[in-house]
């Protein structure tokens, strides 16, 4: 816990002198290293699970509010839960997920305000298909520093349930977004969520 404590604090100190209200990935990647136990992969990968599984629930009033018939994002909650427990196939878990979000993006009119429930939608299903892989690592293999940097494939989930607060993407001019929600999703992130997944 030392290591995660002295990793967060570094994000706590990067967030407060960021003007954009931004946890940046290569931060947050030092976080997640530092949560990893290196001899027990399996916890590792739980802890990181839960954790994108903590951001889609803070943020996924923003689906219901949006679309209140769809359950497609409960449906990727329960799908995350099923692979952490081995209770679902991987392979059409992957599928599952990527239907889902290929469909939202197919159907949806996204508009400034159907976007940040299509920006949960993407931490949803992205949620469930990295579950499918138990390596704790998935997330930070290429070693990319910048959440930008994945468009358009794909996103961190973090960091779309942050963009789903804001309202934009980091990229957005701040005039555009509303930093200060971004920051106290951040400002969550470290103190509540980070705390919550390690002793999920």
């Amino acid at each position: 816990m030392v290591a995660v404590n002295r990793e967060v604090e570094r994000g706590r100190a990067e967030l407060a002198a960021s003007s954009e209200g931004i946890l940046s990935l290569k931060q947050r990647t030092r976080i997640w290293v530092a949560m990893d136990d290196p001899d027990d992969p399996e916890a590792s990968y739980r802890h990181r699970t839960y954790l994108k599984v903590a951001c889609v629930r803070h943020v996924q009033h923003y689906w219901d509010r949006t679309f209140p018939s769809n359950p497609g994002v409960e449906e990727m909650l329960a799908l995350t839960q099923a692979l952490i427990d081995r209770k679902a196939d991987p392979k059409l878990a992957e599928e599952r997920a990527e239907e889902f979000f290929d469909d939202i993006m197919a159907h949806a009119d996204i508009t400034r305000i159907t976007a940040p429930a299509v920006m949960v939608a993407d931490a949803a299903s992205g949620t469930a298909m990295t579950a499918c892989y138990r390596n704790p690592d998935y997330d930070i293999a290429d070693g990319t520093e910048d959440d930008d940097e994945l468009l358009p494939a794909s996103l961190e989930p973090s960091y779309s349930c942050a963009s789903a607060a804001a309202g934009g993407m980091n990229w957005k001019p701040v005039e555009e977004v509303d930093v200060e929600a971004r920051r106290a999703f951040w400002t969550w992130y470290l103190d509540e969520a980070i705390p919550w997944a390690l002793t999920t």
